[in-house]
């Protein structure tokens, strides 16, 4: 299947094609990949042309603002924005572009990034506020009796996008809660899925393969127990048992590099060594890697990591990224620095909002397994919260579904086509068996909607 083609994209395109793709040229990028397949190929090379052909032909859907369309953006968020501000941000790195057929085109939500700095905030009459009333009290609950749960309920629903959509056969696949650390109990309520897979999964997902008519979704209510146990690994010294005793334990993957993105480069490695340097313990070389990111890595929307190369070198070199890139960039270095370290992703969870998430994990002696979330500690060191930005170094709030272990990690059954995200799982999948190509990102969507929640 085409997702076993992934890791192919740890190797370099030939500089022909590569000048042709990132010069706009797509249609002769895709033309010299169209005629060097015709040759005798060596099979890893033959892949990679085959999924940079894919990667190109969705490319344009990531890019749909031309200069006059960008500036309009902005300017429905701040009215007195400029053209000469816009110039400025693009020239500073902040406004991300690439050429297309010689036209220079404005990435989809460039502008949802902008409006999160605080200049523009304030140009758009909205306050910075550190406290959170709906972050902050689970916090304080969890820092002072020491743990918190909650069963959470949810419903989940995936769907191709009207312009999409054509009769016919579905598949479909949905992320599914997992037994992990912080979650147990899990229960599938409503739904009628032809497979859920197993409990050890790696990406695990309930499965439906039907006929569809227009406005069908597949969909599923679930419920599960979340349970945080509080963390302060650089004050506390470690109980005598993990906080987490059932989670699965350390095997050498943990200390690994692994498939195409989680690698471990010369300027990685580099970084690592720089900040660890004089650390007394492995919990301060986490914080080390755990204070550059939220501090020195300005989130930003991003486009679909199929797009990008070497995803953890992407985030620190760019010093940009979004949750996942975040998340692996903190698992580059733990795992260079010898501390092993995991994915975890599924959605974060509240009542106005559920939304794709990913944060990792990371073992410390004694305390066994804990969670870091670079992106929600960097929001609460931006917005000067400084116990929200310490609590998600060792720590998650309650509210989360975990449905991934493991980054890059196969669906079952095995999609036909590239999937939609081919490293993570967070909103689900779709597939017309037969189609000659998949669907892409524009082209599938989703639900996810909190039911109810519970204090245990």
């Amino acid at each position: 299947m085409k997702q076993t083609y992934i890791d192919t994209l740890s190797m370099p395109l030939p500089e022909d094609i590569l000048k042709r793709k990132w010069a706009g040229d797509l249609s002769g990028a895709l033309a010299a990949i169209g005629l060097r397949l015709q040759e005798e190929l060596p099979l890893m090379l033959r892949q990679r042309l085959e999924t940079e052909a894919e990667r190109i032909r969705r490319l344009p859907t990531q890019y749909p603002w031309n200069r006059e369309q960008a500036i309009a953006k902005m300017q429905e968020l701040v009215a007195d924005f400029t053209a000469d501000e816009f110039d400025a941000l693009e020239l500073a790195g902040k406004i991300d572009f690439i050429f297309i057929e010689g036209e220079k085109r404005y990435f989809l939500r460039f502008h949802r990034t902008l409006e999160k700095y605080p200049d523009m905030m304030a140009r758009m009459g909205k306050t910075v506020d550190g406290k959170s009333p709906w972050l902050d009290p689970m916090i304080e609950k969890i820092r002072t009796n020491g743990s918190l749960s909650y069963r959470i309920e949810m419903e989940t629903a995936v769907y191709p996008s009207d312009d999409a959509f054509q009769p016919g056969v579905y598949r479909a696949w949905l992320p599914f809660p997992i037994p992990c650390a912080q979650q147990r109990d899990i229960r599938l309520l409503e739904g009628t899925p032809d497979e859920i897979a197993p409990e050890t999964a790696v990406a695990r997902t309930a499965y439906q393969q039907k006929e569809w008519a227009k406005g069908d979704k597949f969909a599923i209510r679930y419920d599960y127990i979340s349970t945080i146990r509080y963390a302060d690994p650089l004050h506390q010294i470690a109980p005598e048992a993990p906080l987490y005793p059932d989670e699965l334990p350390v095997t050498p993957a943990d200390l690994a590099e692994e498939g195409a993105y989680i690698r471990f480069t010369p300027y990685l490695k580099a970084l690592e060594a720089e900040l660890s340097a004089g650390a007394a313990s492995d919990a301060q070389k986490a914080w080390r890697y755990y204070e550059f990111i939220t501090t020195k890595v300005k989130y930003s929307f991003m486009r679909d990591y199929f797009q990008i190369d070497d995803h953890g070198e992407y985030c620190a070199v760019n010093a940009k990224g979004d949750c996942g890139l975040q998340a692996l960039l903190f698992i580059c270095l733990c795992r260079i620095g010898g501390i092993p370290a995991r994915w975890q992703s599924g959605l974060s969870i509240d009542p106005n909002y559920s939304g794709s998430h990913d944060w990792a994990q990371f073992y410390l002696s004694g305390w066994g397994w804990l969670f870091c979330d670079p992106s929600f500690g960097g929001g609460a060191y931006r917005n000067g919260n400084p116990v929200r930005h310490a609590f998600y170094f060792g720590n998650l709030d309650p509210m989360r579904m975990a449905a991934n272990r493991q980054y890059q990690a196969p669906i079952t059954p095995a999609m036909e086509h590239f999937r939609v995200d081919p490293f993570d799982n967070q909103s689900g999948e779709l597939e017309r068996p037969g189609d000659p190509v998949g669907l892409n990102g524009r082209q599938v969507d989703g639900d996810a909607t909190l039911v109810g929640r519970m204090e245990l």
